[in-house]
C-alpha cells in the first residue's frame, strides 16, 4: 500500500514539474514574440513618418511584411497615425492599405473573432481607408447589429468612407452617447468632419445637435452663446441639459430665464449634481443664488456657499 501511494505521489509531483515548466516555456515564448511585436511597431512608426514628411511617391519597405502577425501590427499603426495626425495627405496611409490589403485581412479578423475581440479590430477597420468592397462588407455584416459597440464602428466606418455626408450619417444613426460623440470628435481632429459649429446647433436631428455642442466645447467658441442658449429651451431633453452645460463649460452668464426655467425641470438630485459642477467651473455662491428657485432658495443657500467654498478655483463670475 505504501508502495502504491509513493508512486501515485511521484507521478503527481513529475506532473506538477512538468505543467510549471510547460507554463515557464510558455510565458517566455509570449513575452519573446510582444517584444517582438514591439520593435516591429516601433520600426513601422518610423517607416510612415518617413513617408508622411517626404511625400506619396517616397520609397518604403516594411521589414516581416509576408508575415500575416506583421500586416496586423502595420493596420494597427496605421489607424492610430491616422486618428491623432491632423492635415495629413490621407493618399499616403491609404496607398498602404491598399496595396498590403490592410482592410480585407481586419474584416476577416474581426469575422473570425468574437466579443470584445471583435468591436476592437472592427474599431480598428473604421480607422483606416477601406475600398468600396470591404466597407459594403462590413456594412452588410454588422449593420444591423444592436451591440451599441459595433454599431459605433460601423458608423465611423461611414463618416471614414464618405465624409461628405457626415450630417446625413449622424442623422440616421441611432442616438449616441457621449462616449460615441467622443469617438466622433476624433474624426473632426483628422479633418474628415467640418468645423463648421452653426448648421449643426440649428439643426432638427439631436444626434447634430450634440455634435455642435460637443465642438463648441472642444474649441471654447463664446460667440455661439446665442445657438446655446436657444439649445437650452429644445424640447429634446438631452440637448437641453447638452447645452446647459456647454453654457457653463464656456463659463458664460447664467442669469437668464432659459436657465432658470432648466432649472425648475430638474429634480432636487439633478439641481444639486449641477450646483457643484457650477461650483467646480468657477461660479461665485452669489451668482448660482440667482437662478436658484425660489422653492430651493433658502435651503439651498447654504448647500451652495459651502460647495463653492469647497472648491479652490479662482472665481470668474
Amino acid at each position: 500500500m505504501g508502495d502504491v501511494v509513493g508512486i501515485y505521489s511521484l507521478t503527481l509531483f513529475v506532473v506538477a514539474v512538468l505543467l510549471a515548466a510547460v507554463s515557464m516555456i510558455r510565458a517566455q515564448v509570449l513575452q519573446r514574440r510582444q517584444r517582438m511585436l514591439q520593435s516591429l511597431e516601433r520600426c513601422y512608426v518610423s517607416i510612415l513618418n518617413r513617408r508622411l514628411l517626404e511625400g506619396e511617391h517616397a520609397e518604403c519597405q516594411f521589414p516581416l511584411i509576408e508575415r500575416r502577425s506583421s500586416r496586423l501590427v502595420l493596420a494597427t499603426v496605421v489607424a492610430r497615425m491616422g486618428s491623432v495626425t491632423y492635415g495629413y495627405d490621407r493618399r499616403v496611409l491609404a496607398e498602404v492599405v491598399h496595396r498590403y490589403a490592410l482592410d480585407s485581412l481586419l474584416l476577416e479578423r474581426a469575422e473570425l473573432s468574437r466579443g470584445m475581440r471583435r468591436v476592437q479590430w472592427l474599431h480598428t477597420l473604421a480607422l483606416v481607408d477601406c475600398s468600396d468592397y470591404i466597407y459594403e462588407r462590413m456594412t452588410r455584416r454588422f449593420g444591423r447589429s444592436h451591440n451599441r459597440y459595433m454599431s459605433l464602428c460601423v458608423t465611423l466606418a461611414a463618416l471614414n468612407h464618405t465624409p461628405e455626408r457626415c450630417i446625413a450619417i449622424l442623422a440616421e444613426r441611432p442616438r449616441l452617447s457621449t462616449f460615441d460623440l467622443a469617438e466622433v470628435l476624433m474624426m473632426l481632429k483628422r479633418g474628415l468632419i467640418p468645423v463648421a459649429y452653426q448648421p449643426l446647433l440649428r439643426a432638427e436631428q439631436t444626434n447634430v445637435r450634440l455634435l455642435g455642442l460637443c465642438i463648441v466645447r472642444y474649441f471654447g467658441v463664446t460667440e455661439a452663446e446665442e445657438d446655446i442658449v436657444a439649445a437650452i429651451a429644445a424640447e429634446d431633453r438631452e440637448v437641453a441639459d447638452a447645452a446647459l452645460f456647454t453654457l457653463c463649460a464656456l463659463r458664460l452668464r447664467l442669469d437668464r430665464e432659459q436657465v432658470r426655467e432648466a432649472a425648475r425641470r430638474m429634480s432636487a438630485g439633478e439641481r444639486r449634481a449641477w450646483y457643484r459642477h457650477l461650483a467646480s467651473e468657477g461660479y461665485s455662491a452669489q451668482t448660482i443664488a440667482h437662478i436658484l428657485p425660489e422653492a430651493d432658495r433658502r435651503q439651498m443657500c447654504d448647500y451652495v456657499e459651502q460647495t463653492v467654498a469647497s472648491y479652490k478655483r479662482c472665481l470668474t463670475n
